[in-house]
Parts: structure tokens; sequence; C-alpha cells
């Protein structure tokens, strides 16, 4: 039978372990660690990003500098954050791998995505497999200045539309962001499909690229 001390050293595990479950319990928070994955960002960055407040993204990252799961430091008068370590990374990306699979809504709320941006989409595999195909990264230049799929070219789709003529008409486009909790790639895809390109929303990120199977 279980000592009442190790039933208290336990159930101190618990709940300290129950901490990092609460900060998750926001979506603001998870939205905020999905953004640094991609790259470190100041504040101000991070709340232009969200569309918060300056004061309220940065009480959103105090709970999670509270519980361990980013750090901070100081570059001249911004503060900037970053995932306190890989193992934040794949908690964030197991936990959106996790809500696909089994919650329904998730699924239907992507799909529609797709079909009402008129994208067609292509999965992680059938990418990998492509070699003429020119893969567009559509997310901000810090971020793709911190990692990008080798050969890919950068237009941050705010600015798609203007720069269209930097694209090739004779190759096929495969168009990524940050994943599929980003609007960004099907987005673009369903506006390069309208202006006549064979464009593909490979509703995957930079990092799932690199971390998952091949």
């Amino acid at each position: 039978m279980e000592t009442n001390e190790a039933k208290e050293y336990r159930n101190k595990l618990y709940t300290e372990l129950a901490k990092i479950g609460k900060c998750l319990s926001s979506a603001r928070r998870l939205e905020l660690l999905e953004l640094l994955i991609q790259c470190e960002k100041t504040v101000e960055n991070l709340a232009a990003e969200t569309q918060m407040s300056v004061a309220n993204t940065s009480r959103h990252l105090q709970i999670l500098f509270k519980a361990s799961l980013v750090k901070r430091r100081k570059e001249g008068n911004f503060v900037v954050y970053s995932l306190a370590s890989d193992q934040v990374a794949q908690l964030v990306s197991s936990l959106n791998q996790v809500g696909s699979e089994q919650l329904e809504k998730m699924q239907t709320l992507q799909d529609d995505l797709a079909k009402r941006a008129g994208s067609l989409t292509i999965t992680l595999s059938q990418a990998r497999q492509q070699r003429q195909a020119l893969f567009l990264d559509v997310r901000p230049t810090d971020e793709y200045q911190a990692g990008h799929i080798k050969g890919a070219l950068n237009i941050p789709f705010d600015q798609l539309e203007e720069h269209l003529s930097f694209l090739p008409s004779d190759r096929e486009i495969i168009v990524y962001c940050r994943g599929n909790l980003c609007t960004y790639a099907d987005l673009a895809t369903g506006l390069l499909h309208d202006k006549g390109y064979r464009a593909y929303s490979l509703n995957h990120s930079y990092y799932d690229w690199i971390t998952k199977e091949k």
C-alpha cells in the first residue's frame, strides 16, 4: 500500500505538471507558442501577429514564462521571447496533431477553409517527392530567415498579389506557411489558382518538414 509520504510526493508532482496544462488552456497562449515555433519574436511583433494589445500579449507571455514554456531576453528597448526548449515545440506540435486527429470540428474547419478558398492540397509525403515544383513560403520574412525548406522562395502573404510576376507560370507551386492552424497557405493557393497557376497548399509547417518522418 502506498505510504502517505509517497502519496504526497505524487500529488505534488501532478500539481506541478497541471500548471502546464492550465497554461495551455488559453487559445491565445497556444497561438503565441505556435508563432514562437517559427522564430523568436518581440512582444510588439507577437501583438501585431495575434491582433492583441501589447499589454494583453505581455500578460499571456508572463504566464507562459512562469510555467517555464518560454524564455526571454532584452534587446535594446525590446523584450524578445523564444520557446524554452525543443521539448516545448514538440509538446505544442503534438497537441496540434492530437487535436487535428481527434477533434472532428478542427478537421471540418480546415476542410471548409480549403473549399472556400478554392485550394487544392498536397500531403507532406507527396510534397517530399516533388523535384520540379517551386516551394513558396508565405510567412513573414523573419520566420523565413530563421529556417525554410531548401530552395523555397519567400513572398509574405500580404505581398503576394503584387509580386506574382516573380512566380514561374510553367512549374507547379507548393505553398506553405505555419501549418494547419494558419490560413495563409490555403488563401494563397486559392489566389494563385484564380490567377492561372498550378498551385497546391501544403498544410504543414517548416517545423513539420524537418521533424516528421520522411
